[in-house]
């Protein structure tokens, strides 16, 4: 069959309806479900007046046609419906026959007629590049770009037949259906337009970034560039040049020019070639300083059109310059909202990694910490509605804290960068590469304002801490923060339980959480911060010759930690696995059976009414808490139990077979006595000399308060988690109320709501339906779910690089160490505790670790996360629990695989891959 052989259009199709041929001067966006991500945008630019080669988009009526024209095509569909994106093989296989049938399928006769008019009315001696546009292409929160064949210089009627068929073809090649198999887009709901455009014979190309697609700078301008037809530069034939310039000033900040070794030609009787440059041209710059700013006129011209940073194919023929595609860049995260209230540059901190949950959140969760943290509140709002923190922006769905004001103080910078860098070490060093930039000090600095916001925390904080560092009984801590834990959670149930349920209730909560964390902050903060302070204070002595004893006895004070209430939930679940370990029968049912259906089954089991009661007593106590517990959203312990009952059968492993009945407790006490041993070393070994009766009274008592202090660090957390129970029970009963008069379509949507939208539709008089919106929303949240936050950013969008660590091994991954020591053994990759089961001395490899996570600290040999710093949840456990940690290795659970043998040095900050393991 020739190309341009074809067949009658199917009757089923209706041509009026439905185009053949677009011309670019008639489509625009929301033409895409007709031409394309790739079509839509350019005739989008067509039609706002920039310079487009002329040309229009065969639409995927004609595809459908084609498809409509082969017979075997419904079952090929089947099999690729089938694909699950993990066998290679299998797609390879489906993808070839379906390109095969198709190959063979002829061109309607209706679409070679309207191709070839279009083709004839604009220029049939022209040259002609035809290009594949996909309807799940180019789209605003997904780039697809290049999964479909292009071919360029295409030239007479044959020719263009062919090219168009195979451009149809092209949707289905391996890579792409592998693409979108693993993508989760379905193969019937895509579908392929064809972008037939005068083919523009350039001396220059290159494609422009509107935002440094690097850095993530939003002000700058990324443009590389090369000789001839850009598909030298995509396809990484050459070295492009690379050029930046700020999009503000049009300064050129930086040029590297690349070995641009040969340029890709089109020959006069179709196709292309290969040209070798000689060495004078592959060395010279491809773009003087006029087509620089050209280029970049062009560009923040393209951004405003759409809104958005983009990624712009571009050339330049005979001195003029076209543009041949554009996309948003969707590999830049998105810039923290509100935008800063002054021109300056704006520092952010990522809340997520220094609460160890790094995941994004809806709506709701978020403003709850805005209304949690009492910094720099905004003025109350309409109705009275509690004032928000200004310092709580969010990007991505995540929280991030603009700590510009404190960075910005001479004297503030230094204090808080330094405590940020013991805390998370990667957010300090992001930090103080941010503040070096001239435009971080351009702002309104407010010195005064800064000082008095800051002091009205810090000195009443700083009072209390001095005085339990040098006054206060230490053994009047942990009972005064316990009872001012239960008094805050009486009092929120009763506020929430006077109040009548829906608006009412929902307004009340909104206020308990505007006022809970200033107390939290005055009362408990300076309890914990006393056993940190402490800590350091007795290190700083002990190296100056203060205070005596070793490194070693004052790391160890730090295990054992009394009062800890997540390691008290710890062992508690430890407790749980010895009421199950002598019943085989109730063992193999909580391994075999899903969570919920095997507690319900284990009343009829030997063991399993005695369990029931263990568990039911832990759910009273424990069961608010839960794996990502900061985000309101997340199900708790007593929703989904699944995690709890994963620990519980990972101490239940053959590694554990031979342990005795409480040897989690025990292992915890004796950590306990070596600190007490170690304390009582440390000040013993301070008594000597003169005044040593003094530096022996004053070891002993910084001893004391660094352990309790210590162990109540977890307590705001708990108080927190347990007022989150009572203010997500009133949320979810809104969302019944909302569901049950049709405004929602399931309860949980709830939490895509903030509070004042909710109370507003709960009192609206005619109740408004929400659904659509929610259903947009949680798409944003799924598109944001996929990115990775950064731990630093600025608010030009700027993602500080740290330099990399020259004192590791060969091939060692480097991280922050976190607690001191060396082990060896198995990995255990977990992402989701409720799923993987973490077995007897393993070490556990995962994302984050928050209180949720730690009952599988019970068993683990060993802890490395992509999270974490020094004082980060999970290293605070990890050497509590004496377990070797080593936190904020980057990539973790993709460079690791579970059952690889690994080494884990918590002592000098590193990983090292031993052998290969399994797969």
């Amino acid at each position: 069959m020739s190309a341009v052989e074809s067949v009658p259009l199917s009757a089923s199709l209706s041509v009026e309806t439905e185009p053949l041929i677009l011309p670019f001067e008639r489509i625009s966006a929301a033409d895409l479900p007709h031409v394309g991500g790739k079509g839509a945008n350019l005739g989008e630019m067509a039609r706002a007046g920039f310079p487009v080669p002329p040309g229009f988009c065969v639409t995927t009526a004609a595809f459908d046609a084609f498809l409509t024209g082969c017979g075997e095509l419904q079952a090929l569909y089947a099999e690729l419906e089938a694909l699950d994106g993990k066998d290679v093989e299998a797609a390879r296989r489906v993808a070839g026959s379906t390109r095969d049938v198709l190959g063979r399928a002829p061109v309607p006769q209706a679409v070679a007629d309207a191709v070839l008019g279009a083709w004839r009315t604009l220029g049939a001696e022209a040259s002609w590049a035809v290009r594949s546009s996909a309807t799940a292409e180019d789209l605003p929160d997904a780039s697809f770009a290049g999964q479909q064949d292009t071919y360029l210089n295409i030239r007479g009627a044959e020719a263009l037949i062919d090219a168009v068929r195979r451009c149809w073809v092209s949707l289905f090649t391996d890579r792409a259906v592998l693409y979108r198999a693993r993508s989760g887009f379905g193969h019937r709901g895509v579908k392929l337009s064809v972008v037939v455009q005068r083919m523009v014979l350039p001396e220059v190309s290159g494609i422009l970034f509107t935002a440094d697609p690097i850095t993530g700078r939003r002000r700058t301008v990324s443009i590389d560039a090369g000789f001839g037809l850009g598909e030298a530069l995509v396809s990484g034939l050459i070295n492009a040049d690379l050029y930046k310039v700020d999009k503000d000033t049009g300064a050129l900040l930086e040029v590297r020019v690349g070995d641009k070794a040969l340029a890709i030609r089109p020959r006069p009787e179709g196709g292309t070639w290969e040209e070798r440059l000689p060495e004078a041209v592959r060395q010279a710059r491809a773009l003087d300083d006029t087509a620089l700013r050209e280029l970049v006129a062009m560009g923040v011209r393209i951004e405003k059109h759409y809104g958005k940073p983009q990624d712009i194919e571009w050339c330049i023929e005979a001195g003029r310059l076209y543009v041949v595609q554009t996309r948003p860049i969707t590999s830049l995260y998105p810039l923290p909202e509100p935008a800063p209230r002054d021109e300056g540059l704006h520092a952010y901190a990522s809340f997520g990694h220094v609460q160890m949950m790094t995941d994004a959140m809806p709506p709701l969760a978020l403003q709850v910490w805005q209304l949690l943290l009492p910094f720099d509140r905004a003025s109350a709002g309409p109705g009275g509605a509690p004032g928000e923190s200004r310092v709580v922006t969010v990007a991505g769905s995540r929280i991030f804290l603009d700590l510009t004001p404190v960075l910005r103080h001479p004297i503030l910078r230094h204090v808080f960068t330094g405590i940020l860098g013991h805390v998370y070490e990667k957010v300090g060093q992001g930090l103080e590469t941010l503040m070096g930039r001239p435009a971080f000090q351009r702002g309104v600095n407010g010195e005064r304002a800064t000082m008095r916001g800051v002091g009205r925390f810090a000195v009443p904080i700083l009072a209390r801490v001095l005085a339990r560092l040098f006054v206060v009984d230490p053994t009047r801590l942990q009972p005064g923060v316990e009872s001012f834990s239960e008094s805050r959670v009486a009092g929120v149930r009763a506020r929430l339980a006077a109040a009548a349920p829906g608006a009412a209730r929902l307004r009340e909560a909104r206020r308990a959480l505007s006022e809970l964390f200033t107390e939290v902050v005055l009362f408990v903060g300076p309890n914990i911060g006393v056993g940190i302070l402490g800590n350091r204070i007795l290190h700083q002595l002990n190296r100056r010759g203060v205070i005596g004893g070793t490194e070693e006895d004052l790391s160890a004070l730090e295990r054992g930690l009394p009062g800890n209430v997540t390691t008290e939930m710890d062992l508690a679940v430890g407790d749980l696995t010895d009421r199950v370990r002598p019943y085989p029968a109730l063992a193999e049912l909580l391994r075999s059976r899903p969570a919920t259906e095997a507690l319900t089954a284990a009343r009829d089991v030997d063991g399993g009414p005695a369990f029931l009661e263990a568990w039911r007593a832990f759910l009273e106590r424990y069961g608010m808490r839960g794996p990502g517990e900061v985000d309101l959203s997340r199900p708790r312990y007593k929703d989904e139990p699944a995690p709890l009952i994963a620990a519980i059968v990972g101490g239940l492993g053959p590694a554990s077979a031979n342990r005795a009945a409480g040897e989690h407790r025990a292992h915890h006490a004796a950590l306990a006595a070596k600190a007490e041993a170690a304390g009582q070393r440390v000040i013993a070994a301070s008594r000597g000399g003169l005044f040593g009766w003094l530096r022996a009274r004053l070891a002993r008592r910084w001893v004391k308060v660094t352990r309790t202090g210590m162990g109540l660090r977890e307590h705001p957390k708990y108080l927190l988690v347990r007022v989150l129970e009572l203010v997500r029970d009133a949320v979810r009963e809104a969302g019944a109320l909302l569901v049950q008069r049709g405004a929602l379509g399931a309860a949980e949507d709830v939490y895509l709501f903030r509070f004042e939208e909710l109370i507003a539709a709960l009192e609206a008089s005619q109740t408004p339906d929400l659904r659509s919106l929610a259903g947009e929303r949680r798409a944003a949240l799924q598109r944001d779910a996929k990115r990775s936050p950064p731990f630093v950013m600025a608010s030009d969008g700027e993602i500080p690089a740290l330099v990399a660590r020259a004192d590791l091994p060969p091939g060692a991954l480097s991280g922050t160490a976190a607690s001191a020591g060396v082990v060896e053994g198995l990995a255990r990759v977990v992402l989701d505790p409720a799923r993987e089961v973490l077995h007897a001395g393993e070490i556990l490899v995962a994302p984050h670790t928050d209180p949720g996570w730690t009952p599988l600290f019970v068993h683990a040999a060993g802890l490395v996360t992509e999270v974490g710093g020094l004082m980060t949840h999970g290293s605070v456990v990890a050497r509590e629990y004496g377990i070797p940690a080593v936190v904020s290795v980057t990539g973790a659970t993709q460079r690791i695989r579970t059952g690889q043998r690994i080494r884990v040095d918590g002592t000098r900050g590193f990983v090292e891959v031993l052998d290969g393991g399994a797969a």
